[in-house]
């Protein structure tokens, strides 16, 4: 018996890339410092080394880690986050989802409910010239 599947579409990766870049650019550095975020680039956490890669680049699986990628920026964006408790279900039924596929996350819940900088406090820059 012979399944046919469909290959996800090039627009569908570039999703993937930018919402793990909007992760890496606009929640990390409200939680973590700019040293655990090279860090976490360093153990390749949402960047899967092509060895321990199971995402086989369907239409279905796609989709399934955007949807997860999705619901993590809103959940993790979202003020209400830190009160109920269906948030963290949530949070880590994604994160599984992600890892089945090959996108490492291994960041607990807990570590995201308080922000680390004050208010004017500036994220890393996006590059590395000064002008």
């Amino acid at each position: 018996m012979m399944k046919i599947v469909t290959a996800s579409t090039e627009e569908q990766e570039k999703h993937i890339e930018e919402l793990i870049g909007k992760i890496y650019e606009d929640i990390f550095p409200l939680h973590f410092s700019n040293d655990d975020i090279e860090e976490f680039k360093e153990l390749s956490i949402l960047l899967p080394e092509e060895s321990k890669q199971y995402y086989n680049g369907t239409i279905e699986e796609a989709f399934q880690i955007i949807s997860s990628l999705q619901t993590l920026v809103a959940l993790l964006e979202s003020p209400n986050c830190q009160i109920e408790s269906k948030y963290q279900d949530m949070y880590y039924r994604n994160i599984r989802i992600l890892n089945e596929y090959g996108f490492a996350f291994p960041l607990s819940f807990e570590q995201f409910l308080t922000r680390r900088n004050q208010p004017g406090t500036l994220g890393k820059a996006a590059n590395d010239w000064m002008i």
